[in-house]
């Protein structure tokens, strides 16, 4: 009743779950949950691909 009196949907965070899971069984083998919520935030996370400093 609440998503039609107020026309919203959990929709969005459905698919994203689905993608976990997705990325859950293809990272099957990370040796730590450390590892595992990286890769989420890499793929999911909108983080940008080139650092923004270099360590020397």
């Amino acid at each position: 009743m609440n998503a039609m009196r107020f026309q919203v949907s959990n929709a969005l965070a459905e698919a994203i779950n689905s993608k976990i899971r997705i990325l859950r069984v293809k990272a099957y083998g990370y040796r730590n949950k450390e590892r595992f919520k990286r890769a989420i935030l890499f793929h999911f996370g909108g983080l940008a691909m080139e650092p923004t400093h270099y360590e020397r």
